[in-house]
């Protein structure tokens, strides 16, 4: 007795095989971040002793910082953020001079392109408050580099100040970005807050 060829069986066991070869291969997820809660965008007022001040954020605070056997007028201090484990490093100097403004400008153009090895881009903006007598130029830095946002503040005849942000661990852009945002926004308030106090310290 032959054996009948039952069409419907053989019909479920191809889509059967097919269903097994057609399965997509597993992809692993790609690296997730967590999730970081900011603190609310408030500030307070600060006047530096050198002669400048602006708004600080209130989760933030100033570290002077005296250099021994230092002669210069230059002064140092950091605007420490500790819930980002970042600096804004900043230096105020006043000017004496025209060569001055373009000596300290061009010290901070090479700050900035220093990191231009590492950069994958470097975003340029310039500011102006004539209100405040205060104009300069921010510089934003993509890609892994140590001090992704940086800038310089002057009146052009008497007053100076550079600031670069640094934060305390490996620049890694992804896990930073989110914070980077935050800070930046920090960094163009102090701006835009920023005054010259002693007007009179250099005829």
């Amino acid at each position: 007795m032959k054996a009948r060829f039952n069409g419907a069986a053989f019909t479920a066991v191809c889509m059967v095989a097919c269903l097994l070869g057609c399965s997509e291969p597993v992809v692993p997820k790609p690296q997730g971040y967590p999730r970081l809660e900011f603190p609310a965008f408030n500030y307070t007022p600060y006047s530096h002793p050198c002669g400048i001040a602006f708004e600080v954020p209130v989760y933030g605070k100033i570290e002077r910082i005296e250099r021994a056997g230092d002669s210069s007028e230059a002064c140092w201090f950091n605007c420490s953020l500790p819930r980002f484990s970042a600096k804004i490093h900043c230096t105020y100097m006043p000017l004496s001079s025209p060569a001055d403004l373009t000596e300290y400008a061009n010290d901070a153009h090479q700050m900035v392109f220093s990191h231009e090895l590492k950069a994958s881009g470097i975003e340029t903006r310039a500011f102006s408050f004539p209100d405040h007598a205060v104009s300069g130029l921010l510089f934003r830095l993509s890609g892994p580099v140590a001090s992704p946002v940086q800038f310089f503040a002057t009146d052009s005849i008497r007053h100076f100040l550079r600031g670069s942000l640094y934060f305390d661990h490996s620049p890694n852009p992804d896990s930073l970005q989110p914070s980077l945002e935050h800070v930046k926004h920090d960094i163009v308030h102090l701006i835009e807050t920023l005054e010259w106090t002693n007007t009179n310290s250099i005829p």
